[in-house]
């Protein structure tokens, strides 16, 4: 009976060394699922700087005055000039232009022990979008002329950036391509076809010129307003991708 129960222990042994083997080698890959162990992946970053194409500003027109009615006159008024001018004079497109803000709101008295409204408070706001960035000072210098006290950009942006995305991209595949190559000579693997392709990418940056008018209620401007000197710059837009090759 003892030489009959050696032999059955000796293969229960036998059986779990297996089981233990197989499935260290099946789960030993820490931090990775067993579909993942025969790949490897490299990343790899492309930079394009492009010099933008557009720049967007918001032209606006704060009006205080006792009425609505008032308000609204004088504040369309105003803004109306300004359209014309941008439309007439500076050739701006109408779609490059539009409404972004309109906004009527109450001037309260608060003192004694009730409030009453004394005036109206309206706010509207044109985005135009320049083309030619030559006319970018003047344009600001008309504007305010013309009555705006609420003046925010230029933010210097690209129209169509999906270009210079695209190339952004080879560089960033090319790149990618020639780690895994460098990789495999390194530790003699030998890669099979790729398995997975995943895209990332800092954005776009947009960049600002600072020329901004605080809410200047109805003041008006006394002299025409200096062409301040703009400067677009430029703009890095980068793409980044991780490529996984199958292992053979």
């Amino acid at each position: 009976m003892a030489p009959l129960v050696g032999v059955v222990l000796i293969i229960l042994a036998v059986f779990l060394v297996g089981l233990t083997r197989n499935a260290w080698k099946t789960y030993g890959y820490i931090g990775q699922s067993p579909e993942f162990k025969d790949r490897v992946t490299v990343d790899g970053m492309g930079k394009v700087t492009a010099v933008p194409d557009i720049a967007v500003i918001n032209i606006g027109v704060t009006t205080e005055k006792a009425t609505v009615v008032a308000a609204q006159k004088e504040n369309t008024d105003k803004i109306n000039a300004i359209v014309k001018s941008l439309r007439d004079e500076f050739k701006i497109d109408e779609k490059d232009m539009k409404t972004n803000q309109y906004n009527i709101n109450p001037k309260y008295d608060w003192t004694g022990s009730s409030q009453r409204i004394i005036g109206y408070t309206i706010n509207q706001s044109t985005q135009i979008k320049i083309r030619n960035f030559d006319k970018i000072g003047d344009i600001l210098a008309k504007a305010t002329t013309l009555g705006a006290n609420n003046v925010y950009g230029p933010q210097f942006t690209i129209d169509d950036p999906e270009k210079f995305k695209e190339e952004a991209r080879k560089k960033a595949i090319d790149q990618a391509k020639e780690k895994a190559k460098v990789l495999s000579q390194q530790v003699g693997i030998k890669l099979g076809k790729i398995v997975n392709f995943s895209e990332g990418g800092q954005g776009m940056p947009i960049m600002y010129d600072s020329y901004a008018l605080g809410l200047g209620g109805s003041a008006t401007m006394e002299k025409a307003a200096p062409a301040p000197d703009i400067q677009a710059g430029s703009q890095d837009i980068v793409v980044n991708v991780s490529i996984s090759y199958e292992v053979k």
